[in-house]
């Protein structure tokens, strides 16, 4: 509802990302990487408020895993906008509480439903001045509902002045004025809340580090590793193991493991890179069986690789 209320502006971009591809350049900022649960009806909206020192965006988002951060000592703050809970962040259910990253956060986001959220991006500039001090990491701010209602307010309001009122936006002041009363909603939200730490939560942290070390196994042996192989190499149980899946990423390991690897052929082949072929992408990503790989892709984005390549290097001409 509140993107039909935005349009864009000199203010404000507008943005409308109608597959992974494009959407994953503007994670790049962060170093962060979604992985879709589907591909079906792949839809996000972003619309985005560039001021002096930190950048105001909302963003409609997808069902999706996303694991990351690097921020470079900059500070990002995602406010909920809607009533969605059921994400978590490393296992930790999330609800209407806000999130705070800083610096290097290794964190695994599990986000079953779209949300609408609010991104606020502080640059490292406006750190250094000592006015939000943060450990780098992630934190939750948990805040009274009257006062997350004030700060969406607040973000709705700023957000629809730089769509409606864009000449405005350009005068002399009133940008450093907009984030002065932006940031101070901020501090307000701050003093209000209640932070919860993200310290030792046994057995999420060890189920976190779990998750971390199957990521590495997929990156350096890239096949079809059977449960029990997984957790012979780290040392565990196979119950475990899928106990820790289940947590992080809200799925088996072995469904987590395939999703990724697909996804990743997918971004391959729709670079179009002259030579390369089906045959060569699945194998590099560790698919050995040729038309169970073919089934299992189109099962998951509706089409042929073989469809997914030609349309690239049509595109590119």
């Amino acid at each position: 509802m509140l993107f039909r209320n935005l349009r864009a502006s000199p203010a404000l971009d507008l943005q409308r990302y109608a597959d992974i591809d494009h959407f994953r350049e503007s994670e790049r900022y962060a170093q962060a990487q979604s992985i879709p649960l589907t591909s079906r009806d792949f839809s996000v909206m972003r619309a985005s408020l560039a001021l002096p020192s930190c950048r105001l965006s909302l963003v409609r988002t997808f069902p999706r895993i996303i694991n990351g951060y690097e921020l470079s000592g900059r500070l990002i703050v995602v406010i909920p906008m809607d009533e969605v809970v059921s994400t978590k962040m490393n296992g930790r259910p999330i609800g209407q509480a806000l999130i705070l990253l800083k610096g290097s956060v290794n964190c695994t986001v599990f986000e079953p439903e779209g949300r609408l959220v609010s991104i606020l991006s502080i640059d490292a500039a406006m750190l250094d001045q000592n006015r939000f001090d943060f450990d780098d990491g992630f934190l939750l701010l948990r805040l009274p509902a009257e006062e997350l209602a004030r700060l969406q307010a607040l973000i709705r309001n700023l957000l629809g002045l730089a769509a409606m009122e864009a000449d405005a936006m350009r005068a002399a002041d009133v940008s450093l004025r907009t984030q002065d009363t932006l940031l101070a909603g901020f501090e307000a939200a701050l003093r209000a809340g209640e932070m919860v730490a993200s310290g030792s939560r046994e057995p999420l942290d060890r189920y976190k580090i779990i998750v971390d070390r199957v990521d590495e196994l997929v990156g350096q042996m890239p096949i079809d590793l059977s449960n029990e192989k997984l957790a012979d190499a780290i040392g565990i149980s196979v119950r475990t193991l899928q106990k820790a899946a289940f947590s992080i990423c809200g799925s088996g390991v072995y469904r987590y493991g395939r999703l990724r690897r697909l996804w990743s052929v997918r971004r391959q082949l729709r670079t179009g890179a002259p030579g390369l072929t089906v045959k060569a992408s699945a194998l590099a990503h560790g698919f050995w069986h040729q038309s169970e790989f073919s089934s299992a892709y189109r099962t998951a984005f509706g089409e042929l690789p073989s469809q997914t390549l030609e349309q690239a290097r049509m595109a590119k001409g």
